[in-house]
C-alpha cells in the first residue's frame, strides 16, 4: 500500500467509498468524477449513471 502524504480530491473520495464497501475500480472512477464539481447538474447521464452505482455498492 502507497501512503499519499498530499492525496488527491479524488483519491479521497474513492478512499472513502472503498472504506464504505465500493469495490476499488468503481470507487476511483467515482472520486473522479465527484472530486471534478461539487454541483450535481454539471454531471453528464453517464456520470451520474456510475456515482449513483458507486453508492448502491456502500454497506449499510
Amino acid at each position: 500500500m502507497q501512503l499519499e502524504t498530499r492525496p488527491t480530491a479524488a483519491s479521497s473520495y474513492a478512499r472513502s467509498l472503498v472504506s464504505r464497501g465500493c469495490p476499488q475500480p468503481l470507487a476511483t472512477l467515482a472520486g473522479e468524477i465527484l472530486a471534478k464539481t461539487d454541483n450535481a447538474r454539471e454531471y453528464s447521464p453517464d456520470e451520474k449513471a456510475v456515482i449513483e452505482q458507486a453508492y448502491a455498492q456502500l454497506s449499510r
